[in-house]
């Protein structure tokens, strides 16, 4: 027994190395195992529908009423009209269903159980009448439990006879409820009798459902009396206080809708929209899934699919916990995490299909967990391997070094003059509007892998990418005193790169995108920065911060290359391009010159140059205060290009000055009040 225990904790637990692929396999499958057990517990299965639920109510909060179809409400106002206590005579329902059927609607379902006789048998024959001569009107029988002291016993409750064959027909308003009280799910018979949606729908010429006894979600509308159009019963018995053929062509619902009923049976149910809704309008909600063919898919509906995907999941799951660092792996999954949720609402509210989010999720965490243990685990058994051997040769406080990859923690750093480009996707968010998750992380990573080869191919040092963001620096850590023209290359070549991508994205339909460059050469301080654990080798310094400045004042000036004036001064006898302004960034006292990067020198097309040229005569002239000299100039090389950002943006600034004077502190510095 001691041998068999030492060999499973020797797998488990090997004396030397990382994690291993047979005992990781083992724990995997355990926390599978285990998160699938979660998953399909009731308390789970409870949530993924409150899940469900709070999806729904997102989903429908806007309503959108259903076209031809109405509730008439017997509600608290139409109690207060009439008068009368619950069940009315019979008599006031036949003038009902003769005041609708005056405007001839497509049918009149009722959902009241007309069992047995009336109080007045004038009642009963005057609603027979009513019924018959409408012609279209349908009533309602239910299956329910009867139970007295001795027995229980669950049998139909039909209408009176001389109604029943009055009427166009009878349907069952039996609906099932899910184990948790909640009124979900339709089924389209009810022991071989349609339901009262089928019955009146089929009335009109709808052919019933092909499979009656398979049960389908409901979609719903919206809250009560929001998703069906509904008004009170009193307002239909008067004619005159609704407009004229309001009832005209429609599927008139008729039935109890009161927040307290009225009598020992109420007539309300909890929805994923509401905790209490009328009977009737869950009917007229079906019978509106129905016409528009409106009903929410379940494909995991079944026990096998369910935990098939719960299994999919928890297994990517426990997968990170042994392919991703720790940290990475708690973030891996959290986007998980994510994705199922807005996955999930985004499935039910676009497409009507519903995709259980709790109970995957929890399976996920469960079997992250199992794998994460496990790795924890090891980890924490080499780290005591590795200081039990060294403790007795070094310090402890070295020990703890080597425990972290000492060979990288050289901390502080080094002075370097450097080239830093940041560059920015402008119209990422319009992009991401066309595009699923998994389409946009394609054409995102395809975008930064173009872009990347570019800027490594002049030699730059990919420093960090911040969402749609790049930073790149040149120069460092292999000092190289051309960065300036590698990044300004590098830039050059971006933008080509960019033009043909959008040529490849028209052609499938998706929007353009601007990619906006600013570039700063300057001294910084480079090396690894951090603590003893935590760490990234980066450039810091005014350098980078003005540079990430300059990226963003492209969208003063409508421009794609802005490069600063160290930069410039580096490459212009290398570079086609044109000075654009003095600008005061904020937080800086000290003006900067800026320029724009045109191409590389003598590949500036000639009517851009003649257009560079005409700028420049408009920029002396507004540095002079010349207003009207100065837009003349821009207007002028607006006819060569209108869509030049830097002229429009300097003919309007001249025309602002025009009208409100020349300031009395002007030098020609424009005050960036943005970073």
């Amino acid at each position: 027994m001691a041998v068999l225990v030492d060999r499973v904790r020797t797998f488990f637990l090997p004396e030397h190395g990382g994690v291993r692929a047979a005992p990781a396999a083992v724990i995997a499958a355990a926390g599978l195992a285990l998160g699938l057990l979660v998953a399909g517990s009731g308390p789970l299965q409870r949530l993924d529908w409150a899940a469900y639920d709070a999806f729904m109510r997102v989903a429908t909060g806007a309503p959108s009423p259903a076209p031809n179809l109405v509730v008439v409400a017997i509600d608290e106002l139409s109690f207060a009209e009439i008068g009368q206590p619950w069940p009315w005579p019979r008599a006031l329902h036949a003038k009902l269903v003769e005041a609708i059927a005056k405007q001839q609607p497509a049918s009149i379902a009722m959902d009241i159980v007309f069992q047995g006789a009336g109080a007045a048998t004038e009642g009963d024959e005057a609603l027979a009448r009513s019924v018959k001569a409408a012609g279209n009107v349908l009533l309602a029988a239910d299956l329910a439990p009867i139970e007295d002291r001795n027995y229980s016993v669950v049998q139909w409750s039909d209408p009176l006879p001389l109604l029943a064959h009055a009427a166009a027909g009878v349907g069952a308003v039996t609906i099932p409820f899910d184990p948790d009280g909640a009124i979900r799910r339709a089924v389209f018979e009810v022991e071989g009798r349609p339901i009262l949606a089928v019955a009146a729908l089929a009335h009109a010429g709808l052919p019933p459902p092909a499979d009656p006894a398979h049960e389908r979600l409901i979609w719903f509308n919206g809250a009560p009396r929001l998703g069906i159009e509904t008004v009170s019963y009193y307002q239909a018995l008067d004619p005159t206080l609704l407009p004229r053929g309001y009832f005209t062509g429609k599927h008139v619902f008729v039935g109890r809708a009161l927040r307290a009923p009225a009598s020992d049976e109420a007539d309300t149910f909890r929805t994923p929209v509401a905790v209490q809704m009328a009977g009737v309008e869950i009917h007229a909600t079906i019978a509106d899934g129905l016409l528009r063919r409106q009903f929410v898919a379940d494909p995991f509906g079944g026990r096998g699919a369910f935990l098939a995907w719960c299994a999919l999941i928890a297994a990517a799951a426990a997968i990170t916990a042994f392919a991703l660092p720790p940290g990475a792996g708690a973030v891996a999954l959290a986007v998980l995490g994510a994705l199922i949720t807005v996955g999930g609402y985004l499935a039910l509210a676009s497409a009507h299909v519903r995709v259980p989010v709790a109970a995957p999720i929890i399976a996920a965490l469960a079997a992250n967990g199992a794998g994460a243990a496990y790795r924890f685990t090891l980890t924490n058994r080499e780290r005591r391997l590795i200081k039990r051997a060294f403790k007795h040769f070094v310090a402890p406080a070295i020990v703890d070094q080597m425990l972290s990859d000492p060979s990288k923690l050289k901390l502080g750093g080094e002075e370097h003059e450097v080239t830093v480009l940041f560059s920015d996707l402008d119209g990422f968010t319009t992009l991401s509007e066309h595009l699923t998750p998994p389409q946009l992380t394609a054409y995102l990573s395809g975008y930064f892998r173009d872009m990347i080869d570019l800027l490594l191919a002049e030699r730059g040092t990919l420093d960090k990418l911040i969402g749609d963001s790049i930073m790149v620096y040149f120069g460092c850590p292999i000092g190289d005193p051309r960065h300036p023209v590698q990044a300004c290359l590098g830039a050059l070549a971006m933008q080509r790169r960019m033009r043909e991508m959008n040529a490849e994205w028209a052609r499938a339909g998706l929007p353009q995108l601007r990619t906006r460059i600013g570039i700063n050469t300057g001294r910084v301080v480079a090396g690894n920065v951090g603590t003893d654990t935590i760490f990234n080798y980066t450039v810091l310094g005014d350098a980078v911060n003005l540079a990430s400045r300059l990226e963003g004042v492209n969208k003063e000036y409508g421009t794609l290359i802005i490069v600063g004036e160290e930069t410039w001064g580096r490459v212009s006898d290398r570079f086609d391009g044109r000075e654009l302004d003095w600008i005061r960034v904020k937080g800086k006292a000290r003006p900067v010159a800026i320029y724009e990067l045109g191409a590389a020198a003598g590949e500036l097309d000639p009517r851009r140059r003649e257009l560079f040229a005409r700028f420049a005569e408009g920029l002396a002239a507004y540095r002079a205060g010349r207003w009207t000299e100065g837009a003349a100039h821009f207007a002028g090389a607006l006819e060569l290009d209108p869509a030049d950002g830097p002229s429009r943006t300097f003919a309007g600034r001249c025309q602002a000055y025009l009208s409100a004077g020349t300031p009395p502190e002007w030098d020609g510095v424009h005050v960036m009040r943005t970073k």
